[in-house]
């Protein structure tokens, strides 16, 4: 048995940002509007995570593609991953921005020390199952 611990690990990332239209100018950011609307009307305008972490606003994040990755996405392995099927470049534009790629995080849960921007996959994922009191699987340590 291994005993608990902390480790510390640096990461350094090259994040590849693909030209993309600003959020506000793309043609598809009323759909955007219009999924956080119906989610709200639903009342479920909270953090999924919903734990003893959680603070700030809710947000919605693109869960499965990032917005400014789109330019770089293969519609077809989309399709294969989701069961999906587009009949065309619109479809696939506009389930970008549907319920199926979006999901409420709180601003601690999107952008902070533990946020799903800042900490990797397989670590975050584990703050979706967390049981409330215990440590997080990771945060992030930014140098002062």
């Amino acid at each position: 048995m291994t005993d608990a611990h902390t480790q510390k690990m640096n990461l350094h990332l090259a994040v590849s940002i693909p030209a993309h239209e600003p959020r506000e100018t793309d043609p598809h950011y009323h759909l955007f509007n219009q999924a956080k609307a119906r989610i709200k009307k639903q009342g479920l305008w909270k953090c999924i995570i919903d734990d003893d972490l959680c603070s700030g606003q809710p947000e919605l994040h693109h869960s499965h593609i990032e917005f400014s990755q789109i330019n770089n996405m293969d519609p077809a392995k989309v399709e294969q991953a989701f069961g999906l099927h587009f009949e065309n470049d619109e479809e696939f534009q506009e389930w970008i921005e549907s319920p199926g790629n979006l999901e409420v995080l709180c601003e601690t849960h999107h952008r902070t020390r533990f946020g799903i921007h800042e900490i990797p996959a397989p670590l975050w994922e584990t703050f979706r199952y967390r049981k409330t009191g215990t440590a997080p699987a990771a945060e992030v340590l930014k140098n002062e």
